[in-house]
Parts: structure tokens; sequence; C-alpha cells
């Protein structure tokens, strides 16, 4: 789950640290405050990046049989508007 707090340690050394793993087949970043996974699939060229957004999509993981609808990892998350500065006057 990808926080401001964690973002860059998860999105840098923590994923060079997983990718170096040969099993790991998938390396899934959840945002925490909007619905959207963004995944690194192995692939026999190297890593492949994916973008899932939306309540509607849908994360497939043949790699264990199962595809994951993001409604269901969002089931009981509530997003609230990020606070808009607007110009006085």
């Amino acid at each position: 789950m990808l926080s401001r707090s964690t973002r860059r340690f998860d999105e840098h050394e923590k994923k060079d640290a997983y990718l170096t793993i040969p099993s790991l087949a998938v390396y899934a970043m959840i945002e925490q405050e909007t619905a959207a996974v963004v995944a690194l699939r192995r692939t026999e060229s190297g890593f492949v990046r994916e973008v899932y957004e939306g309540l509607d999509a849908v994360l497939p993981l043949g790699e264990i049989g199962i595809d994951l609808p993001l409604a269901e990892i969002y089931e009981r998350v509530e997003f609230t508007p990020e606070l808009i500065d607007e110009p006085s006057g």
C-alpha cells in the first residue's frame, strides 16, 4: 500500500530489492488515496509496468489463478477529495 510517507521507499529501494527475487512474478503497488494499482509483471524480456485505475478495473493475477477487482481491494475505503486552494479575491 503506497502512502505519501512510504512512496519513495516502496517505488525505489523496496521495489528494486523485490525485483531481484528470481521467483517473483508480479510486484503490485496499491495506491492509498485513489483506486489504482501499478503492477510490475515479469516477462521473458524483463518486468513490464501495468496500470489499473478505477473501481471497475480488475488486476489479473493469472500466476495464482485469480482476477482481483479493485472494488474488492478498496471495499471499505472512503476516498476524500484533495483540498483545493482557491485564489482569493
